[in-house]
């Protein structure tokens, strides 16, 4: 329980640099945020699904090549959004072939994204049981999830349901 309320805390503290869309990846207090977090997280995913040593090596150089990889597509989904909301802007004016290959663009990013967690499922497999791989997939979403609902309560969309 101790564990989760430092997750927490720590999620609390890192919502507002990650929010920050031009500074989350180099701004140092953001950097240093994550970091702690990234580590406070492996140590829970480590005793939780009882890894070894060298498993844990093995899972986090894993996630760190695929992670960074996601946190690339993430950044790409926010410049996508960004031009299809100055297009919605532009209203009956919008430009239907631009608006068309970003929706495409979008998509293809989500498709990149799914496939991402798959490869890396795919990796794990070889020093990871099913059980284990799909414990950390659930930590995982769970800590995104709370990430995600923390940046909403930053930016007031608290009690609004949007969903982004």
């Amino acid at each position: 329980m101790r564990g989760l309320a430092l997750c927490f805390l720590l999620l609390a503290a890192m919502a507002g640099p990650v929010a920050a869309q031009g500074e989350r990846d180099t701004h140092p207090r953001a950097m240093e945020l994550r970091d702690r977090i990234e580590r406070q997280f492996a140590e829970r995913v480590k005793n939780e699904l009882g890894l070894t040593d060298e498993q844990a090596a093995k899972l986090k150089a894993i996630a760190t090549e695929y992670g960074g990889h996601r946190r690339e597509l993430r950044r790409r989904e926010v410049d996508l959004r960004a031009a299809l909301d100055a297009q919605f802007r532009d209203g009956a004016t919008s430009d239907q072939d631009s608006v068309a290959r970003l929706t495409k663009e979008l998509l293809d990013l989500r498709v990149e994204y799914a496939e991402s967690w798959r490869k890396e499922m795919g990796k794990l497999s070889s020093f990871l049981i099913p059980v284990q791989r799909a414990r950390l997939l659930v930590m995982r979403e769970r800590l995104l999830q709370r990430v995600h609902e923390m940046r909403n309560e930053r930016r007031g969309f608290r009690g609004r349901g949007d969903v982004h």
